[in-house]
């Protein structure tokens, strides 16, 4: 029986792995900066400033506090050291961490228990089924568990997924780690806590020690037995087809699901079933064609598309494939084009005159970016170039990326337009 005196040391406990220290912050940035930076990697709940009242600044010191002890592990691992206004950050862990290192050791010793993952930074069109999906390539999952949010169907960008074996869990984390989905990069850790379940924002949570809270039988019979329907459906599908599928045109970047699939995930006795249950995007079009036959065409909506069920080894690829639909960006940046000491007046004028070749060209944005605080630290020049449509852009980036200019190798790539329209120029 866990007391409440040890259900109050385990909160406690759990609220200090929840937080880290961040230093070596440019006195000029602020609070907003931080939270941009940090963001990726869990719903945050607090940011404390150290604030030098005498002076009128914070102190080049802060506390980041997550909702998750994991989203403050990923943010250390992965943060420590970057550059942000032309310093390197430092990130570990607050001073009275270790005063409670037993229990924080305890916790997470139950914690290795379970094959569970920690996954954030989820696009916000993402289902628990789309996720599961892509997922379930390292192996079987047990229950996918989005954050939920306050508005209805929707969640906050991270969650937990439960498999079946570690070995499962371990290639999930070592192939999806900063996999591009959908536009965003996912942060992919292990769970440092047991099972707990995951309320709403400003819902009233019951404590429940360290007692894991398990997935409900009757739920996963149900997610089973509608798994099944839905295998049916896609089976019915795939039999009609009297010619071979054609082949995902689309592979995600910098990371391919599909390679770790065909190792991480194939038992023997998922073997026929995989071939089976293949569907493509070929098939679900044809499907809404068919369904839409008495329609007007602008009545055949993304949306309808989006809605068909699907299953199978394609699936992971043809969630992906709707994401980048979404996120056509209509920016490309140019890299290694010029030098700082080439940036004059002109430059603006010459990259609109050569880009419009391709497209109507309606901002160009010159951004130099130092590497380091030292003063003789290199400044590399990007410049952003904002078209009309993401077609143009696709053009671009096909003539100029690889071309030789003034003796120099360009490199010319899309840009996020989230992150441009932000003033987001880092990357």
């Amino acid at each position: 029986m866990v007391s409440m005196q040890e259900v109050a040391q385990q909160q406690r406990a759990l609220i200090l792995m929840s937080r880290i220290y961040v230093g070596s912050i440019n006195f000029e940035l602020g609070e907003e900066t931080v939270r941009n930076g940090f963001y990726h990697f869990g719903t945050i709940k607090a940011i404390n400033m150290s604030w030098d009242g005498a002076a009128g600044k914070h102190k080049g010191y802060c506390f980041v506090e997550y909702e998750t002890a994991e989203g403050a592990q990923l943010a250390l691992e992965q943060m420590n050291g970057v550059i942000i206004g032309g310093r390197n950050i430092k990130v570990g862990r607050p001073n009275n961490v270790p005063q409670a290192a037993p229990i924080i050791a305890r916790i997470q010793e139950e914690s290795r228990k379970y094959p569970r993952i920690y996954v954030t930074s989820i696009h916000p069109d993402l289902s628990e089924a789309d996720v599961r999906s892509v997922f379930e390539a390292f192996g079987k999952i047990v229950s996918v568990e989005l954050a939920p949010d306050n508005k209805p169907g929707k969640h906050r960008g991270w969650g937990f997924i439960n498999y079946e074996t570690h070995q499962a869990a371990a290639d999930a984390i070592a192939s999806m780690n900063l996999f591009d989905l959908g536009g965003q990069f996912l942060r992919v850790g292990r769970a440092l806590t047991p099972p707990l379940p995951l309320y709403p924002p400003n819902a009233t949570p019951i404590v429940p020690g360290l007692a894991p809270i398990l997935p409900d039988p009757n739920a996963i019979a149900a997610a089973n037995k509608a798994a099944a329907k839905i295998q049916e459906q896609v089976e019915a599908m795939t039999a009609a087809q009297s010619s071979p599928p054609p082949s995902i045109l689309w592979e995600p970047e910098p990371k391919s699901v599909v390679s770790t699939a065909s190792s991480a995930a194939k038992p023997a006795s998922s073997d026929t079933s995989s071939s089976s249950s293949m569907i493509t995007i070929a098939e679900v079009n044809a499907k809404l064609k068919a369904a839409n036959a008495d329609k007007p065409p602008e009545m055949v909506s993304l949306q309808q598309e989006e809605s068909v069920s699907i299953s199978g080894s394609n699936a992971r690829l043809m969630v992906m494939q709707r994401l980048t639909r979404k996120n056509e960006s209509a920016v490309v940046v140019l890299r290694n084009m010029v030098s700082a000491d080439e940036v004059d007046e002109e430059l603006e004028d010459e990259v609109t005159s050569e880009c419009s070749k391709f497209g109507v060209v309606q901002r160009v944005v010159i951004y130099q970016e130092r590497q380091g605080v030292d003063e003789n630290a290199e400044v590399i020049v990007k410049i952003f170039v904002l078209f009309q449509a993401h077609s143009e852009a696709k053009e671009t980036v096909k003539s100029l990326d690889g071309r030789w200019f003034g003796g120099r190798v360009i490199k010319c790539e899309i840009y996020d337009d989230d992150k441009f329209n932000n003033n987001d120029l880092s990357h």
